[in-house]
């Protein structure tokens, strides 16, 4: 590996003549270095250092105590696209050192030598780390931001790393009092990503270097890419093939129904008026689904029994059933949309969602998903005739259609009109669904991409 020059660093030992001089060897290409320097006690937090390495010379703002023992973390940074921001590491290289307490006032001369990354790591690990959520929001296509709504009283710097799965390190050192940055790349979808944020407050600012107390030192917060709008025309491509395949027919449902807790029920009629909210959907189904964890939604069944032509007798989410007429929540004046297709390793599961039109729902599935035809589809539709209209749903074995509503219902306004009604059923397995929700079966050769 080339040698750049090498940068030099001083520092004073215990506030007197005796010094600290760290020279730093790296490869050319790095256009500035950042260190973290602290005393090597988990307790204790450090300064975090960010230098500009066309400047051969720096003198660090901070004193060593003798008798004290150090680590140095030093990355080599490549400034990228003349963005002032962002970064990529090109070299990484660690030392402990002690200042030892000496008679003779001798200085301490110490050789750093940076090595190409050659694995990705993230630096100041397991030292003060501490939980500072980090929130992730995507914007279409693959636009990602970092944000928390913690707001600081001066500016802050905040010192973003971030991986993505077989790919380079980067860095981003932002100023600002709050975390809130947008990437300035797209991401590829259905891959695992890691992020974590030193934040630190200015100590020492000036055109050669930039001196930060390390306040925050987060944890690692890993997130999966989510599905364009063209991952969901494959998927929705692939869920057709496998109705073609399968022995399946339109049949008219009478009721939309929703299996849950006594209490949850009671809860809403006593608690909430009646009102049944929609709530953030879990994680269950496909990972990549860009509706969990980010649409709210009540979830409804729709699959009934061949035979009878009536909704299931057994229930695994609960043993009181909310029935509600198909017609009364599926009406002409909504928007549907293809949201999932997975499995639990036996029976498949197309997920869709219907909004209210120009709901904050509405625009967000508009932007990220595929738009079905409320008339004409291959899993839902409403079905028009001189006498009535009907809800026509796809059944067959193996298949189940489930509807997640994103508007709120009343429950005592249906129960008055004559619109739904509540009947205890039979449980079956857990009896309860997940907290979390189910990922699917990653296994599965019809539904995953």
């Amino acid at each position: 590996m080339a040698k750049s020059q090498g940068i030099l660093f001083h520092g004073k030992i215990d506030g007197g003549n005796r010094k600290m001089h760290f020279e730093i060897h790296g490869p050319e290409r790095m256009n500035c270095l950042l260190l973290f320097l602290r005393p090597d006690i988990i307790s204790l937090n450090g300064v975090t250092m960010i230098a500009d390495v066309t400047v051969n010379d720096h003198d660090l703002p901070m004193i060593f105590v003798s008798g004290t023992e150090y680590c140095l973390e030093i990355s080599g940074l490549k400034k990228e696209n003349g963005m002032e921001e962002h970064y990529t590491v090109l070299a990484y290289g660690s030392t402990h050192f002690l200042v030892a307490k000496m008679k003779k006032k001798k200085d301490i001369d110490i050789s750093v030598l940076l090595n190409e990354v050659m694995s990705l790591q993230f630096p100041v690990r397991n030292h003060t780390e501490v939980t500072f959520p980090i929130q992730v929001d995507h914007t279409p296509v693959s636009k990602y931001t970092f944000y928390n709504e913690t707001k600081f009283t001066v500016n802050t710097v905040w010192i973003i790393f971030f991986k993505q799965s077989k790919d380079r390190l980067h860095i981003f050192i932002h100023v600002g009092k709050k975390l809130n940055f947008t990437l300035p790349f797209d991401l590829p979808i259905a891959i695992i990503c890691e992020v974590k944020v030193i934040i630190g407050s200015i100590l020492f600012d000036c055109k050669k270097m930039l001196t930060t107390k390390i306040e925050v030192n987060t944890k690692l917060t890993n997130f999966k890419t989510y599905f364009t709008k063209t991952e969901y025309e494959t998927l929705y491509n692939q869920t057709i093939q496998f109705i073609k395949r399968k022995k399946s027919h339109f049949r008219s449902i009478e009721y939309f129904y929703r299996n849950k807790s006594k209490q949850y029920f009671t809860s809403i009629t006593i608690d909430h008026s009646g009102i049944m909210a929609p709530y953030k959907k879990d994680n269950n189904g496909d990972p990549c689904s860009v509706i969990n964890g980010r649409l709210d939604g009540l979830f409804f069944s729709t699959t009934v029994d061949f035979q009878t032509g009536q909704p299931f007798k057994y229930s695994p989410f609960g043993p009181l059933r909310l029935h509600i007429y198909a017609s009364f929540l599926f009406t002409p004046n909504l928007n549907l949309y293809f949201a999932d297709f997975y499995c639990h390793y036996k029976v498949h599961y197309v997920t869709v969602i219907l909004t209210r039109k120009d709901s904050t729902a509405d625009n967000f599935c508009k932007e990220r998903l595929k738009e079905l035809d409320i008339h004409d589809n291959p899993f839902v539709y409403l079905k028009k005739s001189k006498r009535s209209t009907d809800i026509m749903v796809r059944h067959g074995n193996g298949l189940r259609i489930e509807v997640l509503y994103t508007e709120a219902i009343n429950i005592h306004e249906i129960i008055r009109k004559e619109q739904g009604y509540f009947e205890p059923v039979h449980i079956m397995g857990r009896g309860e669904s997940r907290k979390n929700g189910i990922p699917k079966n990653e296994n599965c050769k019809i539904c995953n991409l």
